[in-house]
């Protein structure tokens, strides 16, 4: 009988550690994919110098390709200038309070004449059993560039160029 007590205690020790690996390892898969999807997203702004109609679409038709689905709310310090993109309208629009978009895009103002951009995109950690454990977010940023975009930004985001 005491074998047997201390043989089922061993093996609940050695499932309870197969899924904390398991879970280790959905975590570290995820992440690196939200990493290759965040680093190619960051190229396609760089080699499109900003965000313009031709790299908005392009950003949205890649996350489709790639089987991103994950969503999350964009936030900022400053709470200007952060613009949401969905994947499913195919478009930027500023951010709203409490709305979750597919990824972020904000436009920084770099030395001089650059600009640089900032990519956020949201992960989740999913659980076989448990499900939707939690999520995060991985930023990303460009260099600075000289932005051939001023006036196509603001018409690829929301349409309220000046």
């Amino acid at each position: 009988m005491r074998q047997s007590i201390g043989g089922a205690w061993i093996m609940g020790l050695m499932v309870f550690f197969i899924f904390l690996f398991a879970g280790y390892i959905i975590l570290s898969l995820n992440y690196a994919r939200v990493i290759k999807v965040k680093n190619e997203m960051v190229s396609i702004i760089e080699k499109y110098e900003g965000i313009n109609s031709y790299s908005v679409d392009l950003l949205n038709s890649y996350l489709v390709s790639t089987g991103y689905s994950a969503t999350g709310i964009c936030t900022s310090t400053t709470g200007e200038g952060v613009y949401g993109g969905d994947i499913a309208s195919g478009r930027l629009e500023k951010a709203a309070k409490g709305i979750k978009y597919s990824y972020c895009v904000k436009k920084y103002n770099g030395i001089g004449l650059t600009n640089y951009y900032q990519v956020t995109l949201f992960y989740k950690f999913n659980l076989p059993v448990i499900g939707n454990a939690s999520g995060f977010s991985v930023k990303g940023t460009t260099n600075s560039f000289i932005a051939q975009d001023d006036r196509e930004y603001c018409t690829a985001t929301d349409g309220s160029c000046r």
